[in-house]
């Protein structure tokens, strides 16, 4: 018996003390704070991983691949591609010469 005393006992000065407790105050805006500064931080990090790559350094990137791609297609389009493309198969011996071909 006396434990179910003590036992009732404990459980209702758990129960008063919870009259004990004061309301905490808190500013209206503070879950806004909270939350506005979590997400703040995320945006930073990834913002940080290009930073070098400025928009100034982006148009000299793209203006340096035109005027590479601009180069390229101008070389495939010379005259002289064709020449250099049998000399350098008659230099490897890589021509087919139809002297020398069997079925002939």
């Amino acid at each position: 018996m006396e434990k179910n005393k003590s036992i009732k006992q404990k459980i209702e000065a758990t129960i008063n003390s919870v009259d004990a407790i004061d309301e905490v105050k808190i500013s209206p805006f503070f879950k806004e704070k909270t939350l506005r500064q979590m997400f703040s931080e995320k945006q930073e990090e990834s913002a940080t991983v290009w930073s070098w790559f400025t928009p100034q350094l982006q148009f000299a990137t793209l203006i340096l691949i035109v005027a590479l791609n601009v180069f390229a297609v101008m070389q495939l389009r010379d005259d002289n591609y064709d020449e250099e493309i049998s000399t350098f198969a008659e230099s490897y011996g890589l021509l087919i010469d139809s002297e020398d071909a069997l079925i002939n």
